[in-house]
């Protein structure tokens, strides 16, 4: 599945080992990786809530998003936008495609 990011900021702190350090520090940028990793890799969102990382649906702001346990509280918040078959539009789905997007919100500790 395609990872997107919904601004430019987090696209730029993503890609990029030493700005993902910078920000969220050595634990939290490993931790980072490998959720976006697992969501590249994710062939049904069955597959996300069996891996590490506490896959779980939220409420309220976020209705209609997952999120990822990172590291001290952090979530990386996530929205699958399911493209279907020879049309466009938004759906999710229980099955995801390679053409299929998970386009990452935000990292954040909405705990805290």
């Amino acid at each position: 599945m395609e990872v997107r990011y919904a601004d430019a900021r987090l696209q730029r702190i993503c890609l990029s080992d030493r700005n993902l350090r910078t920000v969220y520090g050595a634990e939290g940028a490993r931790k980072i990786r490998v959720r976006l990793q697992a969501l590249r890799g994710a062939d049904a969102l069955d597959d996300l809530f069996r891996m590490p990382g506490r896959c779980h649906p939220l409420k309220g702001r976020y209705a209609g998003c997952h999120a990822m346990d990172l590291h001290q509280g952090w979530r990386l918040v996530f929205r699958i936008e399911v493209v279907p078959a020879g049309g466009d539009g938004s759906e999710v789905g229980a099955g995801l495609g390679k053409e299929d997007i998970a386009l990452v919100i935000e990292i954040v500790d909405y705990h805290g």
